[in-house]
């Protein structure tokens, strides 16, 4: 992303004071076969650990079909910075798809989603139809959250350089070519699959688009030894171009912009 364009949605998430998305996720969940605690956590923008913690179900093991499950409201763990941002997925009805199927697999309640989309909630869709899906934000915490906790990067780093870059949407692509949450060159995400992943990762999909960032995050910390503004530095600017050029100021100003969101946060 052009770095005025970064640095824009910095001064946003600073500076908003619209209230936090309003509560729409659903609050409780019915176990399904096939169903994983990360796979529920995920779709509701939670964590395994909110889930288990609300459920008191010690330490997490085999869920039952027909368990009902309570969902933590999970508004709580946004950080300050999103607050006024845009809250909506958009969904293309497949054929036979109802309101309340669209609702179980984004974890929303379904209310809130016939409210988001002036509908009944027992309203037929027909194929093809666009749907507005609300909750993205805290979807995609969860899922920045999860991916940093699994690759053993910071959380709020991940979350800072994510929102830095995209504003933490997954369908935006700069004029050079990078894409996604984390805004990956694909040549980058060819050699992350490479060397750090060890699979094919496809940066159009949100997981493997912070896949690939957050590997490349945390690789740069270890090359930089633990020093975090060097490695924000070199997954800005790139590190030959710091060798040959030095900090460009708008790096400079990057650094500092990641830095603050993460105190923020």
């Amino acid at each position: 992303m052009p770095p005025r364009s970064r640095f824009a949605l910095a001064a946003l998430g600073a500076t908003a004071i619209a209230a936090a998305p309003t509560a729409v996720m659903a609050s409780t969940y019915v176990v399904r076969p096939g169903d994983t605690l990360t796979g529920i956590a995920l779709r509701h923008g939670s964590s395994v650990q909110a889930i288990v913690d609300a459920n008191q179900l010690g330490a997490p093991g085999p869920l039952r079909v027909g368990q009902l499950l309570e969902i933590p409201d999970p508004s709580r763990s946004l950080p300050s910075y999103v607050a006024g941002s845009q809250d909506l997925d958009t969904c293309a009805v497949t054929a036979g798809e109802t309101l309340w199927t669209i609702s179980r697999r984004y974890g929303v309640d379904p209310t809130a989603l016939a409210r988001a989309n002036g509908l009944n909630v027992n309203a037929m869709l027909p194929a093809g139809a666009q749907i507005q899906v609300p909750g993205r934000l805290v979807r995609v915490n969860a899922l920045l959250t999860h991916v940093a906790q699994q690759a053993e990067v910071e959380p709020g780093l991940v979350k800072a350089v994510a929102w830095m870059e995209s504003g933490w949407r997954q369908d935006l692509a700069s004029p050079t070519g990078a894409v996604g949450l984390m805004q990956v060159e694909p040549y980058t995400g060819e050699w992350v699959s490479q060397f750090l992943a060890h699979r094919a990762l496809n940066l159009r999909t949100a997981e493997d688009n912070v896949t690939a960032g957050t590997l490349l995050l945390g690789h740069l910390i270890w090359m930089h030894g633990g020093d975090t503004a060097q490695a924000l530095a070199a997954y800005y600017q790139g590190d030959a171009s710091i060798a040959e050029h030095g900090l460009f100021l708008d790096t400079q100003q990057y650094q500092r912009a990641v830095l603050d969101l993460v105190a923020s946060d």
